[in-house]
């Protein structure tokens, strides 16, 4: 139990007093201090800056490189490396842009699963790709924060055979495709066997569980068809 735990409680009078003290002393407002509070904000904006880009492409990004077996040109990670796990076999385009904490697993056997990012596409912050067999992302695709790519169910649907741990049959994964100028929302899920189509658009918070037509927005839970978008110039 924490400091701050044992004294919300106030059952005893010793309680009470640090209870009462942590509360005064939330609500202190410490004043600008000359000299140290300008440094300290010009130190904060080298280190979340030219220092995190510094760290970027002498650190993190030969690191990537190292474990993909191609890498396009002009790669920018705005922050850390993606968490990579399982037998995965990496294809990234020219100019991929990965943002924050990222997670891509190869999912179930031991099997190269295949995961592709294509040219001048972008990744958000805290996005997982799962991938049960392929994962292929096109070219100018945008896909934002905390989105979810689950090609692998993970577990058996039978309850006696997820108490075993055993593990799931080939019906339990499936490739996933988002095609060329796609736009996925923030913290939308897209699973196994789904082809997002060109220039389609999934809404913030969907669960796609179905092919999504080209140049359709879809929303929902499951996402549905809510909008076709009229065919751009030269599309």
């Amino acid at each position: 139990m924490g400091i701050i735990e044992w004294a919300h409680r106030r059952d005893s009078w010793v309680q009470r007093r640090v209870f009462a003290a942590l509360k005064a002393g939330s609500t202190v407002n410490v004043p600008k201090i000359p000299l140290l509070h300008p440094f300290l904000l010009g130190e904060r904006r080298f280190r979340k800056g030219p220092l995190r880009l510094l760290a970027s492409k002498l650190y993190h990004e030969p690191l990537l490189k190292l474990q993909c077996q191609m890498v396009g040109s002009g790669l920018l990670l705005y922050e850390d490396m993606p968490k990579i796990l399982g037998n995965l076999q990496i294809r990234l385009g020219e100019r991929v842009a990965l943002s924050g904490a990222q997670v891509w697993i190869g999912a179930g056997s031991g099997a190269p699963k295949q995961l592709t990012i294509g040219d001048d596409s972008y990744v958000g912050n805290r996005t997982e790709f799962i991938v049960g067999e392929s994962i292929w992302i096109g070219r100018h695709v945008r896909i934002a924060n905390r989105v979810s790519l689950n090609g692998y169910d993970g577990h058996p649907l039978d309850p006696f055979a997820r108490a075993r741990n055993e593990p799931v049959g080939a019906a339990s994964m499936g490739p996933i495709a988002v095609l060329d100028y796609a736009w996925i929302g923030n913290d939308a899920t897209i699973l196994k066997g789904v082809t997002v189509g060109r220039g389609a658009v999934v809404a913030s918070c969907s669960v796609v569980t179905s092919d999504v037509p080209e140049l359709a927005i879809v929303a929902g839970n499951p996402a549905r068809v809510i909008r076709q978008l009229p065919p751009p110039e030269n599309w």
